[in-house]
């Protein structure tokens, strides 16, 4: 990972790998899905593909109102997905060894579960989002 693409979710900062997001749209109204968990806002068609769109504020158990309409369509494992995310702030490039995997960093059980590493900047620290686990059904 060279660069990150750095969005906000609520009040958190946070990075994943440009090479893992395949395109950033605005977001449409997604057609809901009965039966799904409460983080899939339901399905949209992109482009002629139809794509789960998650809302990272409840995935990660985050308070309040979604308040952006910026989708991110990420591709991880073979497997698409759109993340909704608050505001885009853009790319950053950084190095693999400022990301800090210290578990400290990472005090709540919910940031050991979604994210793998914090990249301190001079600005709010980043978190870097663990694509596999959040697009996980099951909660580690």
């Amino acid at each position: 990972m060279d660069t990150i693409i750095v969005f906000r979710i609520g009040d958190e900062h946070i990075g994943i790998d440009i090479n893992k997001v395949r395109e950033v749209t605005e977001s449409t109204e997604p057609v809901a899905v009965p039966g799904t968990p409460n983080f899939l806002l339901g399905l949209v068609n992109v482009r002629g593909e139809i794509i789960p769109v998650v809302s990272l504020k409840k995935r990660l158990g985050l308070k309040g109102e979604e308040q952006g309409n910026v989708l991110l369509i990420i591709e991880e494992k073979g497997r698409l997905a759109g993340l909704k995310v608050d505001e885009l702030f853009g790319t950053k490039k950084i190095k693999e060894k400022e990301i800090n995997r210290r578990s400290e960093f990472l005090s709540t059980k919910k940031e050991k579960q979604f994210f793998y590493g914090v990249c301190e900047t001079g600005e709010k620290p980043i978190l870097i989002l663990d694509l596999v686990r959040t697009l996980s059904k099951e909660d580690k």
